[in-house]
Formats: structure tokens, C-alpha cells, sequence
């Protein structure tokens, strides 16, 4: 299926999840092995929704992971753990993880990973300055998502910003696109921090 960036629209856009947060999809790897290799107490994983997480004030140390196919879905609410160096290695570890992450007052990511090696990552903002062990194996779908490698405006004329085109990425990656019942739970959750 062919995502456009009416399907991301609502997180990109209308800062749905605020102004700071971190999207992870892990590959065919559970909610529970994801939470754990990320790094969280195994007592502390349980149940939880989004509402809950924010109004109890759990966030940034308390992560949500949910199941969408064949891949897990890290959220991070004003975090950025997932998009971290040995994190994202232990992540992918066997398998492929993609991050977005959204920092309106630092810099916005995107991390593609596999089998533990760091293979793309870059600012969206700059998509030219990538990085990792092969850095332009992303360019042709980069492009389609409106974050040109070279620098120049992308083919997608839809997209607005560089998280909608980091995010227009992930979901062709992935075939992953979130819905607001997906996001707003119930899901698991771990402390990671």
C-alpha cells in the first residue's frame, strides 16, 4: 500500500502527541522483548493508555508498546531513549527498527537499524547529512517522502514538514500507520529510565 501524508497527517501536524516525542517500530519482536531490551525493569511492565501516562505524570521514564502486525510500536512522550545509539542496536538486534523522533527545541531523528548495526540515521530537518554504515540505501524512498538527500524540495508536494516526511518514511518502511485508538491504548508499558 502506497501511504500518503494524509495518513500521518494527524500526528505531524496537529501535534496530537505535543511538541516532543519518539515513534519506534520493531519487527516481529513482542511488546514485553521490545520493552526489555530497551531497557525496563520487568516489574514495572503492565497495562496502561496514553490518557493514563500523561495524567499521572509517568512520561518521559515510562515507555508504551503496542502491537500493530508484525511490529511492535514504541512511544515515547517527551523522550528520545529509542533513537539513541546502543539503544536502537539493541533494538534491532535480529531484526529492523525505524524512529522518529519530534524535538521541536533540539533536533528532530530518524534511525533506521538492522540486526543491531545503525545503518541510516538523520536530522529530517537536514537530510542530506546522513549517517551510518550505509547512508543511501533510504535515498529513492526519502525522496518519494518529501526528505531529499541531496537537499532539494522532495517529490511529495503534500508534505509540510520534516517529521510528516520522517514520518511518511517510517510508515513505507513499515507499513505501519497509527490511528489516534492505536496510540491512546490500552498498551503495555515499561519504566526505562
Amino acid at each position: 500500500m502506497a501511504f500518503t501524508y494524509a495518513d500521518v497527517a494527524w500526528l505531524a501536524e496537529d501535534d496530537e502527541l505535543g511538541d516532543l516525542w519518539c515513534l519506534t517500530f520493531v519487527r516481529g519482536v513482542s511488546e514485553v522483548e521490545s520493552l526489555l531490551r530497551l531497557g525496563a525493569d520487568r516489574e514495572s511492565i503492565r497495562p496502561l493508555t496514553y490518557d493514563e501516562l500523561i495524567d499521572d505524570g509517568l512520561f518521559p521514564e515510562t515507555v508504551l508498546a503496542g502491537r500493530v502486525d508484525d511490529w511492535t510500536v514504541l512511544i515515547e512522550e517527551s523522550g528520545w531513549t529509542c533513537t539513541e545509539a546502543d539503544k536502537a542496536q539493541a533494538l534491532s538486534a535480529g531484526t529492523v527498527v525505524v524512529a522518529v523522533l519530534r524535538h521541536d527545541y533540539a533536533a528532530d531523528d530518524f534511525v533506521y537499524a538492522v540486526d543491531g548495526e545503525l545503518v541510516t540515521y538523520f536530522n529530517p530537518k537536514i537530510p542530506e547529512r546522513r549517517h551510518g554504515s550505509d547512508p543511501y540505501r533510504l535515498n529513492d524512498l526519502m525522496r518519494e517522502a518529501g526528505l531529499d538527500p541531496d537537499g532539494a524540495p522532495g517529490t511529495d508536494a503534500e508534505v509540510t514538514s520534516s517529521v510528516s516526511g520522517a514520518l511518511l518514511l517510517a510508515a513505507r518502511l513499515t507499513g505501519v500507520v497509527l490511528t489516534p485508538d492505536i496510540v491512546k491504548g490500552p498498551l503495555m508499558s515499561g519504566v526505562v529510565g
